[in-house]
């Protein structure tokens, strides 16, 4: 059997798919959500995500590589090559928190019916774990490859990547770099990302006490709770969204309203239901029938948020762009608190080359003042793009046919990975929107994340065959 066949290949992924399943579990067992504010030495992003990489750096290092860790920032594992420069994955072990309305522990990988489920499978502790094992198929058939091949583990890609930043301060830019966090074929393309939160004034003798929605600005949340200074026996029942919302008393004259709605990735709102946009519609007829049981304040943000959640696609803000190479913009209002007597609502825009920041910006100031609150900015990023004529981004997409016999073209997305930060990269990863989940499993960011078993071998082959290939170009 000729090594880097597509038989041998096969035979590789037989060999060590059990141990795959393994590490993987073993990854997903901590709970890495990337925190600065828990930094320690060696630990920028708290102590649960140092265990992660430790567990990643120590698969690594067992299957051979020469490894390293940035300062807690970056995980590096290396493989020699013959000439300088090298060719490079990027794969992260932190994660978004667990979030409610899971059936199984998050944290603990349960393998049911062809699926592997917990938090990470999917995003992306499962494909870190794949992207270790392609490079050591060239380690366990002793192939010195022409550029060396380094894999990298990220801390805090769901946070902000700065883990990245300060990887690049001292690190050389790979020749080509592919990350695999994100969905097949090849994705060449990445909206820009704009963040900010919309606050309102000063509220006074409100009855909003408390409320909640997703645990991350990227994730549309999949429940919300508000709790009012209000008597149960005051309220109307629900009209709209009844069978998604449960009002019940907590004593003391207060009530309890609980929303379930489908929750997702930011960038993918098709199919969700914001369960913040079913309690400010259930407020909004609160206020319309009852309006003495809120206060001015209250009515005139409701009224702003009534904006903010019409649609997902920035229709009521005024934001609504679309272009060819990147796609229609997503809007995502994910999460919401009552802190010092002020409401705050973030959004979560992923936004076209045909819309700009500073357009966003001015729009949602003129909104906010127009209710009396504010809009502050969070963060902006640019849209990214790769050359889809690369020789690099052909030879993968030319694998990717191999593998799955389907013909395929890049495609642009709303998702923010690692891709955008160096010169020449694509995301090149084993999700699949189009595949049909069992009822017991969920997507990225939502509760049941799971990933698909066979999925995920197809994928191990295609990042093997990737670097075999990128091997042979002049990059």
């Amino acid at each position: 059997m000729r090594t880097g066949s597509m038989d041998d290949i096969e035979a590789y992924v037989d060999e060590v798919w059990e141990d795959v399943v393994a590490d993987i579990a073993a990854l997903v067992a901590h709970p890495s959500v990337a925190d600065a504010g828990k930094s320690m030495p060696g630990a920028p992003f708290g102590a649960t995500v140092r265990d992660a990489l430790d567990c990643a750096l120590g698969i690594a290092h067992r299957l051979g590589y020469e490894t390293g860790d940035d300062e807690g920032y970056v995980g590096i594992a290396d493989i020699a090559g013959e000439l300088d420069g090298h060719i490079a994955t990027i794969a992260h072990v932190d994660v978004v928190p667990a979030g409610p309305g899971w059936a199984t522990d998050p944290y603990v990988m349960e393998r049911r019916e062809g699926w592997l489920l917990g938090r990470g499978v999917i995003d992306d502790k499962g494909p870190a774990v794949l992207s270790l094992y392609a490079g050591a198929y060239l380690l366990s058939r002793g192939i010195k490859p022409r550029y060396g091949f380094r894999a990298l583990l990220g801390c805090d890609e769901e946070v902000g990547m700065t883990d990245v930043h300060h990887y690049l301060e001292s690190h050389e830019q790979p020749l080509f770099l592919f990350t695999p966090d994100a969905e097949f074929p090849i994705c060449n393309a990445e909206k820009g990302c704009f963040g900010g939160m919309f606050v309102s004034a000063p509220i006074k003798d409100g009855a909003i006490e408390s409320w909640s929605g997703a645990d991350a600005t990227n994730a549309i949340p999949s429940e919300s709770v508000c709790v009012l200074a209000v008597p149960v026996s005051e309220l109307p029942a629900p009209r709209s969204h009844a069978e998604r919302l449960t009002v019940e008393p907590l004593g003391e004259g207060r009530s309890r309203i609980f929303a379930k709605g489908i929750g997702g990735h930011a960038s993918l709102p098709q199919g969700t239901v914001n369960a913040i946009a079913l309690i400010v519609d259930y407020l909004q007829e609160i206020s319309a029938e009852r309006p003495d049981l809120l206060s001015e304040g209250e009515r005139t943000y409701l009224n702003l948020l009534s904006i903010v959640h019409e649609g997902t696609a920035g229709e009521g803000l005024g934001i609504e762009a679309e272009s060819a190479a990147f796609g229609p913009l997503t809007c995502n209002a994910g999460t919401i608190k009552v802190s010092d007597g002020r409401i705050s609502q973030t959004i979560d825009v992923r936004y076209p080359d045909s819309i700009t920041c500073d357009e966003m910006s001015m729009i949602c100031r003129a909104h906010a003042a127009r209710y009396g609150a504010e809009f502050v900015l969070d963060s902006t990023k640019e849209p990214f793009s790769t050359s889809a004529e690369s020789p690099a981004v052909q030879a993968l997409l030319d694998t990717y046919r191999e593998v799955t016999g389907k013909h395929a073209e890049p495609f642009s997305m709303g998702g923010g990975t690692y891709a955008r930060n160096f010169k020449s990269a694509v995301s090149f990863g084993p999700e699949d929107n189009d595949l049909e989940l069992p009822e017991w499993a969920g997507t990225m960011h939502g509760p049941n994340e799971a990933a698909n078993e066979a999925l995920l071998r197809d994928a191990l082959k295609m990042y093997i065959l990737a670097i075999l290939r990128l091997n042979e170009l002049e990059l």
